[in-house]
């Protein structure tokens, strides 16, 4: 019997500029990791494992401009709580559009996916970084704190990942742990952030 498959993409904001792309399988093993561009490799890379979920990096809701409030969503707004900062999906132009445009394609397609922050993943799970994305010292400590979840990753004085990578990689998890239940959601039917449960390590 085939294990199960879960993908997680660190989407840019343009098809020139690097995707992360990591996937995992239910024995939380990181399979496969690399960088994309276009939109048809990303969708090639989908159809040819058809992951079971699919964690996304960018926001794939508009806010619906409640309260005329158009700049942020509810579930942007609560993220706070995590001790995480985002910044409002109308500020991240073509990135919000891209990640619209990817939902309704997969959507389109039958595929299963959620909306990740990888910050708010990071914090729930405890991992100590240091410093600040992308510097040599963060990417280190987030990998390093991701091997302790994830099997096959190496270590940072063997192979270091790039920051794209590392964040598919949590994404890639935060799918996982929606599939098995250990989650919560933040926000409401303008959109929808996953994390892990808080109480899970």
């Amino acid at each position: 019997m085939e294990k199960s498959l879960f993908a997680g993409v660190d989407l840019a904001g343009s098809p020139s500029r690097k995707t992360g792309w990591a996937v995992i399988d239910e024995d939380r093993k990181l399979l496969s990791h690399c960088h994309l561009f276009s939109d048809d490799e990303i969708r090639k890379r989908v159809k040819d494992i058809s992951p079971k979920w699919i964690g996304i990096d960018a926001p794939l809701t508009l806010p619906l401009g409640r309260g005329g409030n158009y700049n942020t969503r509810l579930c942007d707004r609560k993220l706070a709580k995590f001790g995480v900062s985002t910044i409002a999906p109308s500020l991240l132009g073509s990135l919000t559009f891209r990640g619209i445009r990817l939902a309704q394609m997969l959507k389109e397609e039958g595929y299963s996916f959620i909306e990740v922050y990888p910050r708010a993943t990071e914090k729930v799970l405890k991992i100590k970084v240091k410093g600040k994305k992308p510097t040599l010292s963060w990417r280190e400590s987030l990998q390093d704190g991701l091997s302790l979840l994830i099997k096959a990753i190496p270590s940072p004085r063997e192979r270091l990942f790039s920051a794209h990578i590392l964040d598919a990689i949590l994404c890639a998890y935060t799918a996982y742990c929606r599939d098995k239940g250990n989650y919560e959601e933040v926000g409401d039917e303008e959109g929808v952030v996953v994390v892990p449960r808080r109480n899970i390590g």
